[in-house]
């Protein structure tokens, strides 16, 4: 095995390759529980909802998810670049870039969602200077762009939506391109673009080196800093383009939209298979969580389940995919009886509050 000194990462019958790159995805898949979770919650739905599988409902689901699944593939490439990555403040940043784009809709559709891609590309740059110059924690600086760009929000629309009347700009929440609705083809686009750069590009296996071991990846020539910028910025841009699509859905800019979507994207990056240390994980993966975590809300909705409910089942799904998704030294460890403890305590806790409190 050797390292090349023009590409800064190593190359060899099974190392640096698009094959190792492909290996790495295929794994997250075999080794973790999301696709037994992902059959299970659709088997769970056909047989409590007629509705559950009809075509209808499910185009409904991925047109809705857009806007998270979005934000979790920017969230996805953060995490893998390791470093403790994170990026706290997707949600705000939609919201952000929905009201400058609103503000910009007297330039027609290229000018908003001009203004609304530069200001998520802004904030992802600050993000990533924070983290990468100033050396700071990228949850304390992703934490205070999130008070930031909430603050923004609400500054520049007066604390009230704003009606948001462009021509051409509904067809990216109506529309539909081969019969497929224009959401859920830039979601799949997103995602096959996202996987395909992970996968068949020096940049991705770079991402893959960095967070898998920084020390390694930097002394075979890899600029880490620039690597982990440009993961904050494509997570600035994807939230941009977020909020373009969440205006496009309510004709409306609204300063509170995007409230815990951040939670949802790192949600969804999870039980997707990426541990938060990063260096593992993909983007198909999260597409995966992404899913899961739709059609359980969705099922959860037609099973007309209290939203508040809706929230403390959705946490317990996730705690379990993850649990399941837990690496022992050998390997995957599925044994349940592991966290025998914490479900002994979630279950107390349900019947503490449902018949007693």
């Amino acid at each position: 095995m050797t390292t090349t000194a023009d590409s800064g990462v190593q190359s060899g019958p099974k190392a640096g390759g698009r094959s190792d790159t492909m290996r790495r995805a295929r794994s997250v898949f075999a080794n973790s529980g999301m696709i037994p979770a992902l059959v299970l919650v659709i088997g769970i739905g056909a047989m409590l909802s007629p509705v559950f599988l009809t075509a209808p409902n499910l185009a409904n689901v991925l047109r809705i998810s857009a806007v998270v699944g979005l934000l979790a593939i920017g969230q996805t490439l953060v995490i893998l670049a390791g470093g403790g990555g994170i990026d706290l403040s997707v949600g705000s940043v939609t919201a952000a870039a929905g009201v400058v784009g609103a503000l910009y809709q007297g330039y027609g559709l290229a000018g908003t969602i001009i203004a609304a891609l530069a200001t998520g590309a802004f904030f992802g740059l600050v993000n990533g200077l924070g983290v990468t110059t100033a050396r700071l924690q990228p949850f304390i600086v992703t934490l205070a762009t999130l008070t930031i760009a909430r603050g923004v929000s609400f500054q520049l629309s007066n604390a009230t939506p704003i009606y948001v009347s462009v021509p051409g700009l509904d067809y990216l929440a109506t529309g539909a391109i081969l019969g497929i609705p224009v959401p859920i083809v830039i979601l799949g686009v997103a995602l096959l673009v996202g996987q395909l750069v992970l996968s068949r590009t020096v940049y991705g296996r770079k991402l893959y080196a960095v967070g898998g071991n920084e020390e390694a990846a930097y002394f075979s020539g890899i600029n880490v800093n620039r690597l982990r910028l440009s993961v904050y910025m494509i997570s600035g841009l994807l939230a941009g383009l977020a909020g373009v699509l969440a205006t496009a859905r309510l004709s409306t800019a609204d300063a509170n939209f995007g409230t815990g979507y951040e939670l949802a994207a790192i949600a969804a990056v999870v039980v997707g298979g990426a541990p938060l240390t990063g260096g593992r994980g993909s983007i198909l993966g999260t597409g995966v969580g992404v899913l899961i975590i739709a059609l359980f809300e969705n099922l959860l909705n037609l099973l007309n389940v209290n939203p508040w409910t809706q929230l403390m089942v959705t946490g317990l799904i996730v705690i379990v995919v993850v649990a399941l998704n837990r690496k022992g030294e050998g390997g995957p460890d599925r044994r349940i009886w592991k966290g025998l403890p914490l479900y002994a305590v979630l279950v107390a806790g349900a019947l503490l509050l449902f018949f007693v409190l």
